[in-house]
């Protein structure tokens, strides 16, 4: 039989080899992260964009301050790979938008068209929901889970310096910036999804992100007024 102090050292080194793997693996219900913190930050942003590409569906916020021309102001928006659903603010009104591939219907109040300088199309158009003809149907085409996450790509090149980590709604995440002030945090563990980005250029767009699952089916408006025949 070993001796009683041998056996003794023995169980303290177990229980301290026990406590290091625990604390290596994430002790007290943390997940293991997925290696972003150690990446270059360009590469953390570029990760982010084809993990949100490819995401079943996302649940997207985004606030534009000081938009030029008719640039939505704000958007709550629910995305698939072939749908959108959810609203748009432009004018100072609310527009409703269902997207569902290649299909846009719209629902706007009469204010939205008395704000536009529109309204002898009020009277037709007013609550009811509208296929968009193909060119105005372009100004949301933005709004898709592909062309959006496309369209943050260009944002990437100045993204450098330190990789940082903090938690986003108590969730594990990193953080990295560029000199300009554009932003992207993104999920420390599991896939590697954007939580929330600030985008700088001639106006500042600040996005939340959440919900990265297959969202309910979108159906199309019934009985939709259909101006897609024409331009």
């Amino acid at each position: 039989m070993l001796p009683r102090a041998l056996v003794g050292l023995g169980l303290a080194m177990a229980l301290v080899a026990v406590a290091t793997v625990a604390g290596c693996s994430g002790g007290g219900g943390d997940k293991k992260t997925n290696g972003l913190e150690g990446l270059p930050a360009a590469e953390v942003g570029s990760r982010a964009v084809t993990a949100l590409r490819t995401a079943p569906g996302v649940h997207l916020a985004g606030t534009v301050d000081d938009p030029s021309g008719d640039a939505p102001a704000d958007y709550d928006l629910v995305m698939s790979p072939t749908t959108t659903q959810g609203t748009v603010e432009e004018y100072g009104q609310q527009t409703q938008l269902v997207k569902i591939k290649a299909d846009t219907y719209v629902r706007r109040a009469r204010s939205y068209y008395t704000a536009t300088g529109d309204a002898d199309a009020a009277d037709l158009l007013a609550d009811r929901w509208v296929r968009l003809a193909a060119a105005d149907a372009a100004k949301y085409s933005y709004f898709t889970l592909d062309r959006f996450s496309d369209s943050l790509r260009s944002y990437l090149v100045g993204l450098a310096g330190k990789v940082e980590q903090e938690k986003v709604d108590d969730e594990r995440a990193v953080r990295v910036r560029s000199s300009d002030g554009t932003t992207f945090e993104v999920a420390n563990t599991g896939p590697a999804y954007p939580l929330r980005i600030t985008l700088t250029a001639n106006s500042t767009t600040r996005l939340r992100l959440s919900d990265f699952r297959a969202p309910s089916a979108a159906t199309a408006p019934s009985s939709p007024i259909d101006l897609s025949s024409i331009g």
